[in-house]
């Protein structure tokens, strides 16, 4: 990946297929809304009652304008979920599950969010997600030829340079004076390029979200798996200031006007029903390699999977000693779980399928092509073999990331806790040291370390600390290994337990009294404390040992291996020029589409495309005592009385459906359209067995989940306080 950052913009470039002008499979790609006027003729013999224009228009309304990504301020163009408007006053829906960090640092023991859920009722009850924002979609535009401007004779590092000067010009040029932002995303291994102008969306408000026996009833449990029974579902809001414009958070602020919004459909889905999923899909993988695949299949998966198994284990066993903990920690478990079930879901997938020998089959096919005919040989030349031999290189380097990034700096919270204090000792090493900017620094971690002590539990990060040292040392090239460690090692005979008590017990970082009192009086003599404190100094050595001995080779090998990949794709689109390929996702504005529609994952095994609400009962009767299996009392009643209101069907109340419209991560929170552009529901998950469609899509397994849209609105009408937002959104049969 060629990322690019200047002080406005964060340029990113991504491995992506170009969109071919060819029919397409109703039930498998995820398409550039930008260029959804070549799919139309397809997506109108599916069922579509739409025009190209009604998706996509610079010129018009339409639903590119009222779906929208969910990003943080650090990573203003990487949505972590999707959302729509949903009414005209700026209302968005989105998923439960992303938002679940926002209720718990709202959460205390005498207002409990997760356990109640958050109902406002009034303006003022709408709380300020900090950090969070919203993009919204303005246009997308080819620039190509601006981007690959004289960098016909580069390659490696230097085409790289080249094209970041490039693309912070161009992203100037497109957005300067106009109130938006931009982004370009690479297409076809860096053969094509699309610039996409956002609209960015600072003050985003908590509204209203379900208590979480409901938002994620049963838990991991059902996590990737059917049937579901789940109201994941949140609503937000955006705010801007009195001209309508985005601004950052103030009081004073009003909510959006006038915004374009998506109406919802309550007449129900049917099998074979046509459907369609618009969002901001993250990461795809349908045109790697075979020794990517293997790679992913052999070490990648397995490690990742290991490490967050590790932390899982650890956190759970600290909640169901200290409940307490909960409001701490249960973000973090649901983002380790999710990632941790779903890769496991990917390793069962590409080994069940055996994309490895697929791909390897499709590799020889390619070089047999290549060699027919001189003047391909002349162009492409070995460039399987010229790759391989790359990427063999690359590995020990991707291994030593896989570790730093899960288990060093993502692993116990003191270490990325530690790292925050770096550039203070940073500033007593120059020579000439600034007292006064000293201070400024000092006064800016006395916050961040209150904030720190707050939300950290001792007893878990010092296991955390210990589990995550042992999986680093034993699974990275020693050449990886700090001196720091090993010294940490030797010290205490080997034994990582031993030194992990002696380190938390030394550290002046596990302390929220002694560290307050070294930076009440932090200066030349006294910062030894700092640097030679054992957790500090293991901490740093993390970061060192990355950036001195790894990062640097491996963007090296990266752009060398970037070169070759462009070259393969080129290869790879030449040979497959009569085939639809579609394009991998890289969090682009996508469109999906197909049928409401159930599966047969295994032998004598058959899903239906639905769930109701009686099968929530089930679940709860069969898991008795199970508290993630508990049942609302209010719920209960409105059961008990059959009282869905105009929601039901059948006698009963819909509650979960699938569809084979193709996605990923980052489509959380999609809105599921019907061939009218009604939202009948809301995408929150896929099924374990087709979860690696992220590197192939497979017809017969690849279904994604959704809360139906009747579910959703009986909750809230039927069962929350929050029943007004019901009136404000429009709502057709």
């Amino acid at each position: 990946m060629r990322k690019f950052m200047n002080l406005k913009y964060w340029v990113i470039i991504a491995l992506a297929v170009c969109i071919l002008p060819q029919q397409l499979r109703a039930d498998e790609g995820m398409w550039l809304t930008s260029t959804i006027e070549q799919n139309i003729k397809q997506m109108k013999k599916a069922g579509l009652k739409l025009s190209a224009e009604d998706i996509y228009s610079i010129n018009k309304t339409c639903l590119k304008d009222a779906v929208v990504g969910l990003t943080t301020e650090d990573y203003p163009f990487d949505s972590f979920c999707t959302g729509s408007f949903v009414s005209n006053k700026g209302l968005i829906l989105t998923n439960y599950h992303p938002i679940i960090r926002y209720l718990e640092s709202f959460s205390r023991a005498d207002r409990d969010f997760l356990k109640f859920g958050y109902w406002s009722t009034k303006p003022d009850e709408e709380t300020n997600c900090r950090g969070l924002q919203v993009i919204q979609l303005v246009k997308m535009i080819d620039v190509t030829a601006e981007v690959k401007a004289n960098t016909d004779s580069l390659s490696g590092t230097e085409d790289d340079a080249q094209i970041n000067k490039n693309a912070v010009k161009i992203v100037n040029k497109y957005t300067k004076d106009t109130k938006t932002d931009g982004r370009i995303t690479s297409f076809m291994g860096g053969n094509q390029y699309i610039l996409s102008i956002y609209k960015i969306y600072k003050d985003v408000r908590m509204v209203a979200a379900p208590p979480m026996i409901l938002g994620k009833f049963a838990g991991d449990a059902d996590n990737w798996t059917w049937p579901r029974h789940t109201s994941d579902f949140a609503f937000l809001r955006v705010y801007v200031d009195k001209n309508n414009e985005p601004a950052t958070y103030k009081k004073e602020n009003i909510a959006l006007q006038n915004n374009p919004f998506l109406k919802i459909s309550i007449g129900g889905v049917k099998e074979n029903d046509f459907a369609m999923v618009l969002g901001y899909p993250a990461r795809t993988k349908l045109y790697i390699p075979s020794f990517a695949v293997d790679f992913m299949e052999n070490v990648e998966l397995p490690a990742r999977t290991k490490i967050r198994g590790e932390k899982l284990r650890l956190i759970n066993q600290t909640i169901d000693a200290n409940p307490e903990v909960k409001f701490r920690y249960t973000a973090r478990v649901n983002s380790i779980a999710n990632n941790y079930l779903r890769w496991r879901g990917e390793l069962d997938g590409l080994k069940s399928m055996q994309l490895s020998n697929q791909k390897k089959a499709e590799e020889k096919e390619l070089t047999d092509w290549i060699n027919a005919d001189e003047s391909r040989k002349v162009k492409y030349g070995n460039i399987m073999e010229d790759q391989s031999k790359v990427y063999d290189e690359l590995i020990p380097y991707k291994v030593v990331d896989i570790y730093f990034n899960e288990a060093g700096i993502s692993g116990a919270d003191v270490v990325p806790f530690a790292g925050k204090f770096e550039k203070m000792v940073q500033m007593f090493g120059r020579k000439k040291i600034n007292e006064k900017a000293i201070q400024g620094e000092v006064d800016r971690l006395l916050p961040v370390a209150d904030m720190f002590f707050k939300d950290w539990n001792y007893d878990l990060d010092r296991q955390m600390y210990r589990d995550m040292f042992y999986l680093y040392y034993q699974n990275v090239d020693q050449k990886f290994i700090s001196q720091a460690m090993i010294d940490a090692l030797k010290q205490f005979d080997g034994d990582v337990d031993k030194y992990s008590e002696f380190a938390f017990k030394n550290s002046i970082l596990t302390d929220s009294v002694r560290l307050k009192a070294f930076l009440a009086k932090v200066d030349t003599n006294t910062l030894k404390t700092l640097t030679t404190d054992p957790i500090y100094k293991l901490a740093i050595s993390y970061y060192k040992v990355y950036t001195d001995r790894a990062m640097n080779q491996m963007k090296k090998l990266q752009a060398k291996q970037s070169d070759l990949y462009s070259l393969y794709m080129l290869a790879f689109y030449e040979k497959n020029a009569d085939k639809q390929l579609p394009p991998d996702a890289n969090r682009t504005q996508r469109l999906s589409y197909g049928k409401v529609q159930g599966c047969a994952p295994a032998d004598g095994m058959q899903y239906n495309y639905f769930t109701t609400i009686d099968g929530l009962f089930e679940k709860n009767r069969r898991n008795a005592g199970n508290p993630v299996y508990l049942i609302p009392k209010k719920m209960r009643e409105l059961y008990a009385n059959k009282d869905f209101g105009k929601y039901s069907s059948n006698g009963t109340l819909p509650v979960n459906f699938m569809t084979n419209c193709q996605t990923s991560s980052g489509n959380s929170g999609s809105p599921v359209l019907n061939a009218k552009g009604n939202l009948i529901g809301l995408n929150f998950d896929r099924i374990a067995e087709g979860v690696a469609s992220d590197y192939k899509y497979q017809a017969d397994l690849s279904r994604s989940i959704a809360v139906d849209m009747r579910y959703i609105l009986f909750i809230l009408e039927k069962y929350s306080p929050s029943k007004e937002l019901v009136n404000e959104m429009s709502i057709v049969k």
